[in-house]
């Protein structure tokens, strides 16, 4: 692929997979030109054939062979085309829907990390990235190629027709024109409109249904699970409402559609009926199986044209899912997006002491009643930072801080004494959440992602530090295990510690775990402290925890938040 633009376009969606597209196109009109062949050839056939029979003299030199051999032919095309154009198509799609993700996951973790306001929760710019860039294929699939073929067919015919006779041509053309360009166009205001509504109307019924289940209980203690429950409701009748509305414009569309090629019909048979009967006719190539067999192109060709009524639909739909993608990975009002590899610009990632500092920091997640106000510490090189306090306090929020995830609202972050923006976080900082990534690859491939020079002697060293050696080394494939879709073929905590692996294999001077140690028994908490502590070294090591490090020999500072976020420091070691 070419250099990765931060913006999605829509010219873009066909230079990506341009000859992908290109076959698609080529075999879907070799297809839909073999159906209009298939009735035209058909109709002039069997009309021809009925004719000679009347005339039983000129039955005697009927030519019935070729005909049939082009019937046949224009069958097998059709059914053969169709299911090319099906694989080329679908081919080109999901091509084209894996170079997208490739370019937005790419432009995301290219985006500065110190936006200057919060994006979406990373549930709902998951939702956004797979859902928008599923849309995005509908702009070819949906608008572009279906008015390619609707063209290419539409001349075709109108060449039929005046190959026939010019005045044929003239009487079809009003109708074949509002069938074609007219109708369809008159739909593209309100079509886009009813799309783009209905993308922000799907997003808040998803809101609306998913955002409160996660204070369930509080709701219905509250008596107010009633009420969420009738906003659900209305809204997902309002989402439905606007895709009826959609339905409902197609279908009026495509019934004017139909109705535009009956008059190019009764037009042409209106005009061809005097033709076929004038003395001049003798001499002209107009006959009355070939006047059916262009009556039957015109028929065939409602079936091309009807697409083109939810045309632009899919182009709203489309729109609406770029314009979301693009403000999903833009940088803050003014900011440019960074174009260098890593994250941030200018300082080099440097070899050891480490200092963070943190002045007055507060923070907080969109939507939520508490984070972490006032923090104010300095944690030095060998030192580890473990953040404790209920569920909620805002310790994970205090992480993404730390990570570059989110903007605090209030003081600042420095390492080294630079502000975070101004380091290569990709380079320095690893961060562990509690949601953590697993992919369906070998258990190798997956520690890989965090050093792909790794070897396998490194691989087994460093599980057997996390106490997963044993475990990896009694299955059926060893390394080359695969561990299933989101890590399903292994338990919470081995995929936490195998993510925990790859994290250390990627030798990032400041650490921030998120909760690393849930769910281990006491046995195994000490060996996962211990191989953290010694592969840390005198870098920064942050660990947010329900339970206590059992380290004392490390210099090691406790930062307590209480409900509301407040902290209290004290040293511990």
């Amino acid at each position: 692929m070419s250099e990765l633009k931060p913006a999605i376009r829509l010219v873009d969606l066909l230079r990506l997979r341009r000859g992908g597209w290109a076959l698609a196109f080529t075999l879907g009109a070799a297809t839909l030109l073999a159906v209009v062949a298939l009735l035209a050839i058909s109709g002039w056939f069997i009309t021809a054939a009925a004719a000679a029979g009347v005339a039983t003299v000129a039955l005697l030199g009927f030519d019935y062979f070729r005909p049939a051999a082009l019937i046949r032919l224009c069958a097998i095309v059709r059914t053969a085309g169709r299911y090319g154009e099906r694989l080329a198509s679908h081919h080109a799609a999901l091509g084209l829907l894996k170079d997208l993700r490739c370019r937005l996951f790419d432009a995301l973790g290219r985006r500065a990390p110190n936006a200057a306001r919060p994006g979406p929760g990373s549930a709902a710019a998951m939702h956004r990235l797979v859902t928008d860039i599923d849309q995005l294929d509908r702009f070819a699939l949906s608008a572009l190629l279906p008015w390619a073929w609707a063209g290419l067919l539409s001349l075709v015919v109108m060449g039929l027709l005046a190959w026939l006779d010019l005045t044929l041509l003239l009487a079809a053309l009003p109708g074949l024109l509002l069938a074609w360009l007219g109708l369809p166009l008159l739909t593209l205001w309100q079509g886009s409109r009813l799309a783009r509504r209905d993308a922000a109307l799907a997003e808040a019924r998803r809101e609306a249904l998913v955002e409160p289940l996660a204070a369930i209980t509080p709701l219905l203690l509250w008596g107010r699970w009633g009420q969420m429950q009738r906003e659900v409701v209305d809204r997902d009748g309002r989402c439905l409402a606007n895709q009826e509305r959609q339905q409902r414009l197609a279908s009026l569309v495509g019934a004017l559609q139909q109705g535009a090629l009956g008059l190019a019909i009764v037009a042409v048979l209106w005009w061809g009926a005097p033709l076929l009967l004038a003395p001049e006719a003798v001499d002209s190539r107009l006959t009355a199986a070939l006047l059916l067999a262009a009556v039957l192109a015109l028929l065939g060709l409602g079936e091309i044209l009807a697409p083109l009524a939810g045309s632009f639909v899919s182009l709203g739909a489309s729109l609406a899912a770029r314009d979301r993608l693009n403000a999903l990975v833009a940088g803050p009002p003014g900011e440019p997006a960074s174009s260098g590899v890593g994250v941030g610009v200018g300082v080099e990632v440097p070899s050891a002491p480490w200092s963070l500092e943190l002045s007055g920091v507060g923070a907080r997640l969109p939507g939520a009643l508490n984070g972490p106000e006032e923090v104010d510490l300095t944690l030095e090189g060998g030192e580890v930072l473990c953040l404790r306090g209920p569920s909620g306090c805002g310790k994970s929020t205090l992480l993404q801080v730390l990570a570059g995830e989110l903007a605090p609202s209030a003081g600042a972050c420095r390492l080294n004494g630079r502000p975070l923006e101004a380091w290569r976080l990709d380079e320095t900082i690893g961060y562990l959440p509690q949601q953590w990534d697993l992919f369906d690859m070998s258990l190798a491939a997956n520690l890989r992602l965090g050093d792909i020079d790794a070897s396998d002697e490194a691989l087994w060293a460093l599980l057997d530090e996390l106490a997963l050696g044993d475990w990896a080394r009694a299955l059926p494939r060893g390394l080359d295990t695969p561990l299933g879709e989101y890590g399903a073929a292994v338990s919470g905590g081995q995929a936490r510690r195998i993510a925990l692996a790859r994290l250390l294999l990627a030798r990032r001077p400041v650490l921030l775990l998120d909760e690393p140690l849930a769910g281990l028994d006491a046995a195994t908490r000490a060996r996962v402290v211990e191989c953290l502590l010694r592969r840390q070294g005198q870098g920064l090591l942050v660990i947010a925890s329900h339970v206590a490090l059992e380290a004392p020999a490390v210099r090691q500072r406790q930062l307590t938040l209480d409900e509301m976020g407040r902290p209290a420091l004290r040293p511990t070691g």
